[in-house]
């Protein structure tokens, strides 16, 4: 089963700053502007596995120099690595109860790039969401937690109130 980690994002500041650079880097496959943007940024990253503060040597840690893998360091940025409010391996059982129709799952969100070339360094899911997004997703799980109480719905609309609270998105990573 996989683990649902989940992070405070900053969502708008991301779209401003890194998002044009990410898609950029994920249709052309070139990563020098990622590789700009963690110089410039070095003192804001942190380590995406650790939390902590990003070393010198940090493209030594980067097995395979790709998108995915210099966009994971860029994108710590806009979240706490170490704070992770994720549903843990329940977040199946929440998302059960999610309708098929639904164009977004709300604990999860969308995922940046094309069906074909997400934006996704672990390999296992990247999703997304917005403010917004996320104001729209804890509303309807708070109608779900409505209709079919269950304590993994309640979590889920837990970890949502935490982002909505903060006034911030989403980063949902597997």
């Amino acid at each position: 089963m996989m683990e649902h980690k989940a992070f405070i994002f900053k969502y708008d500041l991301f779209e401003a700053e890194l998002l044009p650079i990410l898609r950029d880097a994920l249709q052309g496959h070139e990563c020098n502007e990622l590789v700009s943007f963690i110089r410039q940024n070095f003192d804001f990253l942190s380590d995406p596995y650790e939390g902590e503060p990003l070393r010198s040597s940090w493209d030594s840690m980067i097995e395979t120099r790709d998108t995915h893998q210099f966009g994971d360091f860029a994108l710590t940025k806009y979240y706490d690595p170490a704070d992770d409010i994720g549903l843990g391996t329940m977040w199946e059982t929440v998302q059960k109860y999610v309708p098929d129709n639904r164009a977004m799952s709300p604990i999860l969100g969308s995922f940046i790039g094309t069906n074909e070339a997400p934006f996704d360094p672990g390999m296992l899911g990247s999703y997304f969401q917005s403010h917004e997004q996320v104001t729209e997703s804890r509303r309807f799980l708070n109608l779900l937690a409505r209709e079919r109480f269950s304590s993994e719905l309640i979590e889920a609309f837990d970890m949502l109130d935490r982002a909505y609270q903060s006034q911030e998105g989403l980063y949902v990573t597997f």
